[in-house]
């Protein structure tokens, strides 16, 4: 079977289709949720949410059949959202002024207000970028606990580890990351 695009598609069974459908339906909130939280947008969190599921639909049969079937979803989700970036930086360097206005012909251009809103995360990326070159395991429990919202069962579930493995990484991640942002350890009185 051939889709639009004139490529081979991946499934053949309406069976497939449902499965894939009941599967995508009961995790949709959840890669919703990441999506924002990564994108900081509900529009573009959207539109990456439509093109991972474009890319699951068409790796059904591979996602059904792995050992931990979220795991990979969430590794096609991660993936989606990095090409989202990359399509926007792709966007903004072809768009072009309108003389006489402040508008762009691809894009809003960002007021100040959504600048300071965004000023806290720099360091918190930064920092995180730094851990997961010296311990991505801890940064990925840190980033699934805190930014995905994540317990540690699911955690522990993801990343194929256990419970107390992921707890332990969260903890030690967290101290690393306290170092890596040069914050004061917190102690009594202290808010």
């Amino acid at each position: 079977m051939n889709d639009s695009s004139g490529q081979g598609s991946d499934l053949t069974q309406p069976a497939e289709l449902q499965a894939f459908g009941v599967f995508f339906a009961k995790h949709k909130e959840e890669f919703l949720r990441i999506a924002v939280r990564r994108l900081r947008n509900l529009h573009d969190a959207d539109e990456a949410l439509m093109d991972a599921g474009i890319q699951m639909c068409r790796k059904w049969p591979r996602i059904e059949a792995h050992p931990n079937p979220l795991a990979l979803a969430h590794t096609i989700l991660r993936t989606a959202i990095t090409d989202f970036y990359r399509r926007r930086v792709r966007h903004t360097s072809r768009e072009v002024s309108i003389p006489g206005t402040s508008y762009t012909a691809y894009a809003d251009t960002p007021t100040v207000d959504d600048i300071l809103m965004l000023r806290g995360y720099d360091r918190l990326d930064r920092a995180l970028d730094r851990l997961r070159a010296r311990a991505p395991q801890q940064a990925e429990c840190v980033r699934l606990r805190y930014l995905e919202d994540q317990t540690f069962d699911e955690i522990a579930d993801q990343l194929s580890i256990t419970k107390e493995a992921a707890k332990a990484n969260i903890q030690k991640g967290r101290k690393n990351l306290q170092a890596l942002m040069d914050l004061p350890e917190p102690g009594e009185g202290d808010s």
